[in-house]
């Protein structure tokens, strides 16, 4: 068994009005069925293979989500993962200027 290199993916992660986090990550090459995504409320680890390599990284979140209610989208044509993770709580926030 040939062993391949094992790569963190690129993730970008925010918040989106305060309900849910929007995450992206860029599995570039990978077929959906070889992405494995697991998610507890205060974080995620993901698994992709390709045949040349293994894309993986574990990251928690600073607010718990609803791991029940995820929701996921690959679009195979760009390697990009967009995933949907609802806040257990809406986080009230306040706008601070620039100055």
């Amino acid at each position: 068994m040939v062993k391949r290199p094992l790569v963190a993916p690129e993730v970008c992660a925010h918040y989106h009005s305060g309900k849910k986090y929007e995450i992206h990550v860029r599995l570039r090459e990978v077929k959906k069925e070889n992405i494995e995504l697991n998610f507890s409320k205060n974080g995620f680890c993901i698994k992709a293979q390709r045949d040349d390599l293994v894309f993986a990284t574990c990251r928690s979140l600073d607010v718990p989500v609803d791991p029940n209610k995820v929701k996921t989208k690959y679009y195979d044509v760009e390697g990009l993962l967009e995933i949907v993770a609802p806040l257990l709580k809406p986080i009230k926030t306040k706008r601070i200027p620039i100055r």
